[in-house]
């Protein structure tokens, strides 16, 4: 007699590794470009995120996996959704702000500890390394940018319209690294008086609205802090990795490491710490004093297995340069300040190259599939396929109760706010949805749709867990 076994998620998935990148050659699913696989009875759909480099072959590539996974027996109707847009979470190889290869963020735990000039000098310093770069100033409430490059900049006491190409910011060219910041459009006395909401869609214009054109890095100046803008870059573009700035001080320190975990649970890759203030260099005698302590950075990066770029230290002529508007990489090559962002710099790109080997290696999740209940009112289950060949299935009451999100546990205390007696036996989920490149937002038959469970928590939580990769489609057997 013969049957059909059930399609599944895994066996869409395996059917897609058969459809390759015109590009690369790789099947979509190794390349991570198959995302949200959903299987309801015979009808199959699917995401797929087209490579800039294939999008004169989507129809192609529709095509392709229309046959592919019709292939598979009982399969009925097939709907892929192909998007010409980078992926939500990071890919290696693919790019976010289009024409990007990498975005560095640079952020610190609390200002004045030398974000800013560590920004403005590692731009500089990668640009004199060869590499095409741009800056962005994100820190839209104090900008610094503007002051820090102010030689090369125009300055204005009233609000400039910037040049406009194709309907994007044409941003501002220095010495061959491209610039924006808000200082540079408002006037120069003006306070930015805007709620958070206003400063994030400044921010999201800055990275997608901008004509930044081919760069290898952008550097991006956060404000100080864990806030909005934060997250909202964290969580919307397509982060390479993280610099942290602190002093020697252990209060500059400890404060740093808040900045640093808030990275790690949002899923950026530290890539190390600069230490700035890291004693006074003597231009006169050559020696250098630790006037504001040492070790602070040696300690963090000990602490918390990151790795230490760059220890600057304080000289004449970083005050000046700063103070003057030119990058003390620019003013003062030979400087100690100088040579220690130099160098940084060489250790960043180093540190990168082996960061994004490690980064296509993470563990996410390919497919999320919901598991009916097998009889009326029973518990419902929800599977998740994991690159690492692992299949976890959890009950889907249990993970609706863990809910991690400020409704459900409070945000002081950390007490859970809802108990099983809250939620329904036959709780469902209705939608999964990628936040980053860290999580998922589950959204539930109940309508609650405020938890993003992060992928670190969700390997944490009970399942069944078995390595099952996705096998090949079944076949009619007699």
């Amino acid at each position: 007699m013969a049957y059909t076994q059930p399609v599944t998620s895994a066996t869409v998935l395996d059917a897609l590794r058969k459809v390759t990148d015109p590009g690369s050659g790789r099947d979509l699913v190794s390349l991570g470009l198959v995302a949200n696989v959903r299987v309801q009875a015979d009808k199959v759909s699917f995401d797929v995120y087209v490579p800039s480099h294939a999008t004169e072959h989507t129809d192609a590539l529709r095509a392709a996996c229309v046959k592919a996974v019709k292939a598979i027996p009982g399969v009925g109707a097939v709907m892929p959704n192909l998007f010409q847009k980078p992926k939500p979470r990071v890919v290696h190889g693919q790019q976010a702000v289009p024409g990007v290869n990498h975005v560095i963020v640079v952020g610190s735990g609390k200002g004045g500890v030398g974000k800013s000039t560590s920004s403005v000098n590692l731009a500089v310093a990668l640009k004199k390394l060869g590499y095409k770069v741009g800056l962005l100033d994100a820190d839209i409430y104090g900008p610094s940018v503007p002051t820090m490059l102010g030689k090369y900049l125009p300055q204005s006491k009233e609000a400039q319209q910037p040049a406009m190409d194709e309907g994007q910011i044409v941003p501002f060219d220095v010495d061959g690294t491209k610039v924006i910041s808000l200082g540079l459009l408002i006037a120069r006395d003006q306070p930015t008086v805007w709620r958070a909401p206003m400063a994030t869609k400044m921010i999201n214009q800055f990275l997608l609205g901008v004509k930044w054109g081919e760069l290898d890095f952008l550097i991006v100046d956060l404000p100080p802090g864990t806030g909005d803008i934060q997250l909202t870059i964290s969580q919307q573009s397509n982060i390479s990795g993280a610099i942290v700035v602190t002093t020697p001080q252990q209060v500059a320190v400890d404060i740093a490491r808040k900045g640093l975990l808030m990275f790690r649970h949002v899923g950026v890759p530290i890539l190390g710490i600069i230490e700035t203030m890291s004693g006074f260099a003597c231009s006169d005698c050559g020696s250098t004093t630790s006037i504001f302590g040492s070790g602070g950075a040696d300690r963090l990066a000990k602490e918390d297995g990151v790795a230490v770029l760059g220890q600057i230290p304080v000289d004449a002529d970083l005050v000046r340069a700063c103070d003057e508007g030119e990058p003390i990489v620019m003013r003062a090559p030979n400087s100690p300040s100088a040579k220690a962002y130099m160098q940084a710099a060489a250790r960043l790109v180093s540190t990168l190259e082996a960061a994004t080997t490690s980064a296509a290696q993470d563990v996410v999740p390919l497919a999320v599939e919901p598991i009916p209940a097998q009889e009326q009112g029973g518990r419902h289950k929800l599977a998740i396929y994991w690159s690492d060949g692992q299949k976890y299935t959890y009950d889907a009451k249990n993970l609706r109760v863990a809910c991690p999100c400020a409704v459900c546990v409070d945000e002081f205390s950390g007490e859970r706010k809802i108990t099983p007696n809250s939620v329904a036996d036959d709780v469902a989920l209705e939608k999964a949805l990628p936040v980053g490149r860290y999580g998922v937002n589950l959204v539930w038959s109940d309508k609650h749709s405020t938890g993003i469970y992060t992928y670190r928590y969700l390997r944490e939580l009970d399942s069944e867990r078995v390595a099952e990769r996705p096998a090949p489609p079944p076949s009619l057997q007699a």
